[in-house]
């Protein structure tokens, strides 16, 4: 396994690690984990949630396939895919339950707008990927930028479900399976530019 590959499974690894294990206590202590993600009330999720949800999906992924790390594995099925997805997976979870859940129902409670929910869901959700960007401010803004969308984009899908999770995480799981373990890999190789890719002659 190369270097970059190495790098970008470890840094998949200390995802699992740390939301993992948080996402495990809240399962242990949650009395119905289904019922408070949306999962039991699948059915009554409205369609344009559902379509909404497709929508994000398909433009998300369209767009971050510009990066070539992206479109290498997106559907090269090995190891490290594996762990991405099973990343994904953790991550879907436990950033919907942050992002969308915790804060927006949080505002919701304070009677703020619905405006203001879907820009500080996406605004917090694009600062806490700041740190993608390693030491390249570059790959940071980046990584900012494309999530704040991200996030605001899950945060519309949240209203239309009438706060029903359930679609977002399949939402947001979709996306970083499809994406990942590419997108990291690229941070790691110095790939990010401000908006775009930046070319590198580095060994991948």
């Amino acid at each position: 396994m190369k270097e970059a590959n190495k790098q970008t499974l470890k840094m998949i690894h200390s995802i699992i690690l740390v939301q993992g294990g948080v996402l495990l206590l809240w399962i242990i202590s949650s009395q119905n984990f289904a019922d408070y993600t949306g999962f039991s009330t699948l059915a009554s999720i409205a369609p344009s949630a559902w379509l909404a949800a497709a929508a994000l999906i398909v433009v998300y992924v369209w767009g971050a396939a510009s990066i070539s790390t992206v479109r290498e594995h997106m559907f090269k099925l090995d190891k490290l895919k594996y762990t991405a997805m099973l990343g994904a997976l953790i991550s879907g979870i436990f950033e919907e339950i942050v992002f969308r859940k915790l804060l927006m129902d949080y505002m919701h409670q304070q009677q703020m707008s619905e405006l203001w929910q879907v820009l500080a869901s996406g605004a917090v959700f694009g600062i806490a990927h700041l740190v993608w960007g390693g030491k390249a401010i570059s790959a940071a803004i980046n990584a900012t930028f494309y999530t704040f969308f991200l996030g605001a984009g899950l945060a519309i899908v949240y209203i239309l479900s009438e706060r029903n999770l359930a679609v977002c995480i399949i939402a947001h799981t979709i996306v970083t399976g499809l994406i990942e373990p590419g997108l990291i890999k690229a941070a790691v190789l110095n790939k990010l530019g401000y908006l775009t890719e930046r070319r590198v002659s580095a060994d991948t």
